[in-house]
């Protein structure tokens, strides 16, 4: 019985080490992460009071004419609120940077405080914009930079999340004005965003957690080692700082490189880098600083393979000599939603070609560059005929395929450095890029031809066709993006004219 009772001491003994232990460690990581946030916090606290001049100006003057008065003053009082909180932070961060107050809780509260008071900004910055423009903008702005930027506990951002939201679908009905489809348009966009704020967020934490714990294994010393190698859940390596071959290298990593144990003397350490000049660079500053923290690089595998990674690098002592420890974080998939989230961002989901927003930025970096480096570019600005009407005697999906039906075709006729992108409902812009007038209606008169061609199958109870106007630019002319689609908008609609005094019944379909 006494024998049982020891055991079960001992036993206790152990599990208590163990929580305590992680207990230190989630306490350390805290610590760790308040003091980056802090970091983040004041250095946007830096930047953004200049950025709010900017603001001030634009509210209380480029804004002084709306129709909405109090439009203005609203957003210069959220803009003087941001501003004086981060004044206020400036004024209060080096409280925070003594030792001594690093395990305070106050330090976690002010930075959730920065937080929802920046995501409550945008949010009522959208909600205020309501009366103007109607967009929602600055509210899903706000939402990805801060889950990008500052990521905290999972559950306290969602709480935060959930707060801030209620509050900006509040304001958003409010001055729905009965528009019903566009409050449902808003409301499921934002909450989108809101969902992917918090799954990014949440992967950041979770990375930025894991790979805490990671390193703070890797401080119990070269004895332990070889033993963390194995039992290490992310892929470890260990590199001669002299020479640059590969000492050591965990089951992960071998796995994840694609390397079998006995071929690693062999396995080329430069697919670990982009370029040897990444390379030279990265070990000049271990030299230096010692460590090098969430370096994002993408890496090959042995078998050829590229995976975009998270990797953390230490300078340290093995063996008498200078290695470089390498842990690696496997954010391929992370990646690959950030390229998502890009296509989502820029793409027009019926058609699947540029939206009109990321098209204009385009263009608009094209002519600025032009005058640098010269360019030249033909701009079409495209019409799709009836659409209305065959939305309204056929029902939105026929206008859907009708829409779909002229873009397949325009960019079948197509070449890769060309720009197409969705001007509109129904209006369209190419850019045949470093070409000049003949080419770009001889390639809309192939388009025209295979709009006839469809036509002639007879499979639609109406005609498809097209209107355009054109414009040619080059860098020696002193002109805006916007001049040049409305100059192609009025040449479209002299065609466009032409064609309804031709086919007077045509629009009846």
């Amino acid at each position: 019985m006494r024998n049982l009772s020891s055991k079960c001491s001992f036993t206790s003994k152990i599990k208590r080490n163990h929580v305590d232990e992680d207990i230190r460690g989630n306490t350390a990581f805290t610590i760790s992460n308040n003091i980056l946030l802090l970091s983040r916090i004041k250095y946007t606290s830096i930047i953004l009071p200049f950025l709010f001049v900017y603001f001030f100006y634009s509210d209380l003057l480029l804004f002084k004419d709306v129709p909405e008065n109090n439009f203005p003053f609203i957003l210069a009082g959220i803009h003087l609120n941001g501003f004086i909180l981060s004044i206020v932070f400036l004024f209060i961060h080096n409280i925070f940077r003594s030792e001594k107050v690093q395990h305070s809780i106050w330090i976690t509260i002010t930075i959730y405080i920065y937080i929802f008071s920046y995501i409550m900004g945008g949010a009522l910055a959208s909600i205020n914009s309501q009366q103007l423009n109607g967009n929602i903008y600055a509210y899903i702005i706000i939402l990805i930079g801060v889950a990008a930027f500052f990521p905290i506990r999972p559950k306290h951002f969602f709480f935060i999340l959930l707060c801030t939201h209620i509050i900006f679908l509040i304001g958003i009905s409010h001055f729905n004005d009965n528009a019903e489809y566009d409050f449902i348009s808003k409301q499921i966009n934002s909450t989108g965003t809101a969902v992917i704020a918090f799954i990014i967020n949440s992967a950041l934490y979770i990375y930025r957690k894991k790979d805490f714990h990671n390193q703070l294994v890797i401080q119990n010393g070269e004895q332990n080692l070889h033993h963390l190698f194995n039992v290490n859940p992310y892929p470890l390596i260990l590199i001669s700082l002299e020479d640059g071959k590969i000492i050591l290298a965990n089951d992960k990593a071998l796995d994840f490189y694609s390397v079998k144990k006995e071929e690693l003397d062999s396995f080329d350490a430069v697919l670990l880098y982009s370029s040897e000049e990444e390379r030279a660079s990265i070990m000049k500053q271990l030299k230096t600083e010692g460590f090098l923290d969430n370096y994002l690089v993408e890496q090959k595998t042995a078998v050829g393979s590229k995976k975009w990674v998270l990797v953390n690098y230490k300078l340290i002592d093995y063996m008498h000599s200078e290695c470089v420890l390498m842990g690696v974080t496997d954010i391929t998939d992370l990646k690959k939603i950030e390229a998502e989230l890009e296509m989502y961002a820029t793409t027009d989901m019926l058609t699947g070609v540029l939206n009109r927003r990321k098209g204009m930025e385009i263009l608009h970096n094209i002519i600025l560059k032009s005058k640098i480096e010269k360019a030249q570019f033909v701009l079409l600005f495209i019409d799709i005929n009836n659409l209305k009407q065959v939305n309204d005697h056929y029902g939105h999906p026929e206008g859907d395929y009708l829409v779909k039906t002229v873009c397949t075709i325009i960019k079948s006729r197509l070449d890769i450095q060309d720009i197409i992108f969705r001007y509109g409902g129904d209006e369209f812009i190419i850019a045949f890029m470093d070409k000049h007038t003949n080419h770009a209606e001889k390639i809309w008169t192939e388009i025209v031809e295979l709009l006839k061609e469809e036509n002639a199958k007879k499979w639609k109870p109406y005609t498809i066709s097209v209107s355009h106007g054109l414009f040619y630019y080059d860098s020696t002319e002193n002109i805006s993006l916007q001049e040049i689609i409305d100059y192609a908008d009025r040449e479209m609609y002299k065609e466009k004219a032409l064609i309804k005094s031709n086919n007077p019944y045509e629009s009846s379909l």
